[in-house]
């Protein structure tokens, strides 16, 4: 049957869309042993020397000249070029594969390799980094992890089958091979580099712990505390002559101050027979050397947890019973409790120092030191021990600047108060109490200001 040409020509166009669709369809899947998968984005050199990133997620890897192209699954719109250096190789593979290798070795943590190897012996090899730093080894840790993932990619290939079928298989084998060899590799080092990293952390922390409970005593191990207390002292003794002027020429501001502190213990005076228990038994003098080396020692500071911080509060019957037997339900209200040692600065002048850690008694909690000049309540000869009760903080208050305002109590109390501000001494945050007693109507006597700045420190 004869067509007429417009007919011929329209047959013709629709075999060569249908044929060129087809092709493009099977050029959209990607070849497994020339795909990579990223676990986390690593950043490479573009083709005019910029930081592209390539995401987390399936790239195929082609060849692009002397670049290689990154192509995120089958979205070549969106493929990325990156730098690439042309080499050769000595492993024997009847088609291109691509392996995707992390550093192993300890300098190699940060890099990550990308390599072509072609049959004919060339490759190509693309080198990034997890950080974006771009430091001077950076291509000789390329080449290490290269030449090992080599190494394994070509063991593997000599135990698979000759024929062609066998060879697609043996590269995929060898691709994963060595892929999962260096991240394993890589696991081992980052785990031992974090070990690492946590030992010399916790033993930093002791010796500035022991540097702290000897009175920061002159030496290297308490140079970089000097350095902070040399910073903060003159600016806490500024703060708290300023303070304790106002507290005695400022009558008005003195009432609201002791107005604020009788009402928020008031608010919770259930809390003071557990307090004073506690107090009088942190302050005995045949328990003070014990609780120090209980709850203040560098092992419980630097190394154990809160959870194993609160059993030792319990075992010692520091652990008031409130906290212990509360319901923890919608009303039971959030609280924390403080334990806190004062010590006199040896080797500063007019300084107190100490720690103090805090709980809830629900695995929250942690450590702070402090610095500040020495006055207030809670100053004692060789240093005192003091439990406090947070009712209304949450944990990030304890760190940096804060305020104490300490006097006694009056109208059927027999006992002293300490009283815990911000910063701004706007904020009533909580209180010590001792000396027996409960609350009374109103604060008599003069009140004792101080300031300190805490920082946090172990876990």
């Amino acid at each position: 049957m004869n067509m007429s040409f417009a007919k011929q020509v329209l047959c013709a166009m629709l075999v060569s869309i249908l044929f060129q669709s087809g092709l493009l369809a099977q050029a959209s899947l990607p070849d497994e042993t020339t795909t990579i998968t990223l676990d986390q984005a690593v950043h490479f050199l573009g083709t005019d020397g910029s930081d592209v990133v390539a995401d987390p997620g399936e790239y195929s890897v082609e060849p692009a000249e002397e670049w290689l192209r990154l192509i995120p699954g089958t979205e070549r719109r969106d493929a990325l070029l990156i730098e690439a250096q042309q080499g050769t190789h000595e492993v024997k593979v009847e088609i291109p594969i691509v392996i995707s290798t992390p550093g192993s070795e300890p300098g190699e943590l940060d890099v990550h390799v990308v390599q072509l190897l072609n049959p004919d012996g060339t490759s190509m090899m693309a080198t990034g980094t997890y950080s974006g730093i771009q430091s001077r080894g950076l291509f000789d840790s390329a080449k290490k992890a290269a030449a090992r993932a080599k190494a394994v990619a070509e063991a593997a290939r000599r135990v698979a089958a000759q024929k062609a079928a066998a060879a697609r298989t043996a590269a995929l084998r060898a691709k994963q091979a060595a892929e999962q060899a260096a991240q394993a590799a890589a696991a081992k080092a980052q785990e031992l580099a974090r070990q690492t990293a946590q030992f010399a952390k916790v033993q930093a922390c002791k010796i500035q712990v022991s540097a702290i409970r000897g009175g920061l005593k002159a030496g290297q191990a308490a140079e970089s505390l000097m350095k902070q207390v040399a910073a903060i002292l003159p600016v806490a003794k500024q703060r708290q002559g300023a303070l304790q002027n106002r507290l005695n020429q400022d009558q008005a501001y003195r009432e609201q101050i002791v107005n604020t502190m009788v009402s928020g213990i008031n608010a919770n005076k259930y809390v003071i027979p557990e307090m004073n228990r506690m107090q009088a038994n942190l302050n005995n003098p045949a328990n003070r050397s014990k609780f120090m080396d209980l709850l203040f020692s560098p092992t419980m500071i630097c190394e154990n947890s809160i959870a194993e911080f609160d059993n030792a509060l319990i075992r010692a019957g520091l652990a008031p019973s409130f906290a212990i037997v509360r319901t923890r339900g919608a009303t039971d209200n959030h609280f924390y409790m403080g334990f806190q040692v004062t010590l006199d600065a040896a080797y500063v002048g007019g300084a107190q120092i100490g720690f103090f850690g805090v709980t809830d008694f629900r695995g929250n909690g942690g450590w702070h030191w402090f610095i500040g000049p020495e006055a207030g309540i809670v100053v004692g000869g060789g240093g005192s021990l003091e439990v406090i009760f947070f009712p209304k903080v949450n944990l990030d208050s304890f760190a940096g600047w804060g305020a104490g305002i300490g006097g006694s109590l009056g109208a059927g109390a027999t006992g002293n108060a300490d009283g815990m501000w911000d910063g701004s001494v706007k904020e009533f945050q909580g209180f010590g109490v001792g000396g027996g007693g409960g609350v009374g109507s109103k604060m008599v006597g003069s009140l004792a200001a101080s300031y300190t700045h805490a920082w946090k420190i172990g876990k």
